[in-house]
């Protein structure tokens, strides 16, 4: 009888009082590690890829690139790459928010820039073994992934596709550059608006005004635009007053996308 009370409360397996096996092997049971969901890209219908990398070539060819790219997809807070890191893989981001961030001597953490939807990620190493900064998931990501000496063999075999690499990455620069322009010269208004319109996904011809959910955090907008946070918040609060944006806890609603262009005074990116 002892000796079935002290099973008892200790319970039968020998576990603590009150918690049965099944609970105990959950309990016990390593943390699942998220792990990326890649196959090989079959989209056929891709709008970016179609846009940035296949115009003006055949089936037959994008058939054969299109056996190169492996399609992923990631929650938020996954590292793609580190600065130092070497440069096997170039990415087309199909919906999601990354960060870009440096980390200088002293170990200080400096975003960079924000992108999305669109953005052709890595392809400023081309020619470089190395990347020169971190990029990581702000959001839940899907993304097309080209291993570097492949897309060295892509460029080399298909002289039309080198070419809409060169315009794409070419028109992020033209973009990085105007927004430098942004803060130097415009209001914090101005200066909030095109750091929202730069990070938009390109806008597609025949596509209507659609609200477009970004995930920005305004200490990232101020780090970015060199202001204040509180003056971020007063100037977002502005512009969904005019119902521009909206703003519900954790992400950033574009209502109208030509107001904000209008008020941003920075020419909107198109893939057409």
């Amino acid at each position: 009888m002892k000796r079935r009370q002290a099973q008892l409360s200790r319970g039968e397996c020998g576990c603590r009082k009150g918690v049965s096996p099944v609970r105990r092997r959950r309990l016990n049971r390593p943390p699942r590690e998220t792990k990326l969901d890649s196959r090989s890209c079959n989209n056929k219908d891709c709008r970016f890829c179609e846009a940035r990398l296949y115009s003006g070539i055949s089936k037959k060819q994008v058939n054969e690139i299109r056996g190169h790219l492996s399609y992923s997809q990631c929650g938020p807070r996954k590292i793609l790459f580190r600065a130092g890191d070497p440069a096997t893989d170039l990415f087309v981001i199909r919906e999601g928010q990354i960060k870009l961030t440096r980390t200088d001597i002293d170990g200080h953490e400096h975003l960079i820039s924000l992108v999305g939807a669109g953005y052709f990620l890595g392809f400023d190493t081309i020619g470089n073994p190395l990347y020169s900064y971190s990029a990581e998931t702000l959001a839940p990501t899907v993304y097309c992934r080209v291993k570097h000496s492949d897309m060295m063999r892509i460029i080399r075999q298909y002289p039309k596709v080198s070419l809409n690499v060169l315009l794409a990455v070419n028109e992020q620069l033209a973009q990085a550059r105007s927004l430098i322009r942004v803060l130097g010269k415009k209001s914090a208004t101005e200066k909030v608006a095109a750091l929202l319109l730069s990070v938009l996904p390109p806008h597609f011809k025949g596509e209507d005004d659609t609200p477009q959910a970004l995930h920005l955090s305004r200490i990232a907008m101020a780090e970015i635009l060199g202001i204040t946070v509180e003056t971020v918040s007063r100037n977002m609060a502005e512009l969904r007053r005019q119902g521009i944006i909206d703003a519900p806890r954790g992400s950033i609603v574009i209502r109208a996308r030509k107001r904000l262009r209008a008020l941003a005074g920075v020419p909107l990116r198109t893939a057409s």
